[in-house]
């Protein structure tokens, strides 16, 4: 089979690029034939896959995402592909990974003045051709999304499938991990009775860099946070006191992040929204203590696992400072020890697999 994988922007170190990276590695070993299309490509190249680029116009985001819209449909006209998988909303899809929350659900929210800007027009028109009746196969992230998706669109249930989590087997704690812990924490300057937070993703803002900041500045000085990310964390720390701003390692994207993972104590992942966030799950299975928000889709599996504590809607800074400190208080608490055990189920670990079977199994 020849397929056509279609993501507007990939690099190494996204939850969707990684997502998407994986499928692509094991639609290879099934001996399909692979096409990225995309409209830029960092990082090293996917053996197997060809990148096929998209040149892309216009003077906005969802210009130039309508623009790659159109060169997916283009590139669909003339490269005989059996099958087409989606990243992002776009039309002429088979299949699509359904990465983000439902757009129709966050327009909703906006003043009617604000939802006809062509932003937001552009958008919905994008969500609109992947849910209309004649759309592709919609695979949903957890059931939150899903019912979100139906609150506005109407789906016949042939048309949509519900994706398990599907993350790698190398986060998990390693028989090793005590010696990588003081490997790592050496490394990275971090005295051992030192409490280390981790801060990890990409994209801040929506990751909630700024919450994380503010819920970290009132902490005691033996408490040490390090920033890891594709993103700029100077505009966050501008507001922090010189002491306070010590205490924090920017260490940008990292290839090592199962070491960083057991160098930590908790990770600390107040989002203001997510569809999933592998993150919470990576850290689940290493044992790492986990603090987030309950806008993650994959928080519910930190409350399954009681891998560590969820603050829940409506969002207060407060909840999350005073549950930050009893946190740190009772490190390790029970949540490591339940997090490892959590993470032997083999269900955690088949996303890309499922994802090449419907593909596979996909009927027009």
């Amino acid at each position: 089979m020849k397929l056509a994988m279609a993501l507007y922007h990939y690099f190494p170190y996204g939850g969707l690029q990684r997502d998407f990276a994986r499928i692509a590695r094991e639609a290879v070993k099934r001996g399909h034939e692979v096409v990225a299309l995309v409209s830029d490509w960092q990082g090293d190249g996917i053996e197997g896959v060809t990148v096929q680029r998209i040149d892309v116009a216009g003077g906005s985001n969802h210009g130039r995402m309508r623009a790659f819209a159109r060169g997916v449909l283009a590139a669909r006209e003339t490269g005989a592909f059996d099958r087409v998988l989606g990243f992002n909303r776009l039309p002429g899809l088979d299949v699509y990974f359904a990465a983000d929350s439902c757009f129709a659900e966050h327009v909703k929210s906006k003043p009617k003045p604000v939802r006809w800007l062509p932003r937001y027009a552009t958008y919905l028109k994008l969500e609109q051709a992947v849910t209309a009746a004649d759309g592709p196969l919609i695979l949903f992230l957890n059931d939150d999304q899903r019912d979100q998706y139906l609150r506005h669109y109407t789906l016949a249930e042939n048309r949509y499938g519900l994706l398990p989590p599907g993350i790698e087997r190398d986060r998990q704690r390693p028989a090793d991990h005590e010696v990588v812990r003081q490997q790592t924490r050496a490394s990275l300057g971090i005295d051992e009775q030192d409490t280390l937070l981790l801060f990890l993703g990409s994209g801040f803002k929506v990751k909630g860099l700024d919450r994380a900041l503010k819920a970290f500045s009132s902490l005691p000085e033996t408490v040490k946070l390090m920033i890891v990310g594709n993103d700029q964390a100077e505009p966050y720390l501008s507001g922090l006191s010189k002491a306070q701003r010590q205490r924090i390692l920017v260490l940008g994207p990292r290839d090592d992040v199962t070491a960083l993972m057991q160098a930590a104590d908790l990770l600390l992942h107040p989002a203001y929204r997510e569809s999933a966030g592998m993150v919470l799950l990576e850290a689940t299975v290493a044992g790492l203590p986990v603090l987030t928000t309950d806008t993650c889709g994959y928080a519910r599996y930190v409350s399954e696992a009681g891998s560590g504590e969820v603050v829940a809607s409506p969002f207060t800074q407060k909840a999350l400072d005073d549950t930050l400190k009893e946190m740190v208080s009772l490190l390790p608490g029970p949540w490591q020890e339940n997090g490892v055990e959590y993470g032997r189920n083999p269900a955690l670990y088949c996303l890309a697999q499922t994802v090449v079977d419907q593909v596979e199994n996909w009927t027009p």
